[in-house]
């Protein structure tokens, strides 16, 4: 496989049940637990109608929302979409629904506040970008470097962080650029192969910033992929791993 270690194909990841307040439960698997200080991603689907309540996280986050849909007091997201919030940016709540499946982007570990909490909430960075977008909102446009792709542009770079949906015909080979702060790339449909190996649907790779990633080649259907990368500020982390933040959560 890609020389690169973090590479996670999710019929290898066990699932954990986190049980939550008012009867609900998340499912979750921890694909990169952020233990060397790297990154850290985590596949969650939370129970049909529950509400997340408010809370923040102490590194910049995307989520990549794969299926179903997530209800915010002001946007509501339908798959395939993605939210990005910076460092310690209190979002929701939001409901979820229609089969909700997501995964939880960090380039470092980024551990987890929620807002009732009197003793962490004066953290909040209450002036720190929250962007959203759905794919559905977006027109296909060609994919620059690959003239047989096409993209769309979901976060674009004059924003900081991005976030595109990029279709690539079967057999094609891509090299990703380098990214400057942290890449990941998620199989949303389809599938690809890399070093012999295939990756299927919420499959993902990361790749740190300034490291060049080994090329892909979409499979015999094709491949659809999420890019999200970060700006400046996946430099910052001040908390360790949100696995041990729901585990003191349980307890």
């Amino acid at each position: 496989m890609d020389p690169h270690p973090y590479i996670v194909e999710p019929s290898t990841v066990p699932w954990k049940t986190l049980a939550l307040e008012g009867g609900g439960e998340t499912q979750l698997q921890m694909y990169l637990k952020g233990r060397d200080g790297g990154p850290e991603a985590i596949r969650a689907q939370i129970s049909e109608g529950y509400t997340v309540e408010p809370h923040f996280h102490y590194a910049a986050q995307f989520q990549v929302l794969l299926a179903g849909s997530m209800a915010f007091p002001l946007v509501r997201l339908d798959a395939p979409a993605v939210h990005y919030t910076e460092h310690n940016t209190p979002y929701g709540p939001f409901r979820v629904s229609g089969g909700h499946d997501m995964l939880v982007l960090h380039a470092k570990p980024g551990g987890v506040a929620v807002m009732r909490d009197k003793k962490r909430r004066w953290q909040a960075n209450v002036r720190g970008r929250e962007l959203t977008r759905c794919a559905h909102e977006v027109e296909w446009q060609p994919m620059p470097g690959c003239p047989h792709a096409r993209r769309k542009l979901l976060i674009p770079p004059s924003f900081g962080p991005t976030a595109e949906l990029v279709a690539f015909p079967a057999g094609v080979e891509f090299t990703p650029p380098v990214p400057e702060y942290g890449r990941y790339e998620v199989v949303y449909a389809g599938s690809a192969s890399l070093l012999g190996g295939r990756l299927e649907p919420k499959a993902l790779r990361f790749i740190p910033g300034g490291e060049q990633a080994t090329p892909f080649t979409a499979g015999p259907e094709g491949v659809s992929m999420i890019f999200v990368s970060f700006d400046q500020d996946a430099n910052y982390s001040d908390a360790g791993s949100t696995e041990d933040a729901l585990d003191r959560m349980e307890q």
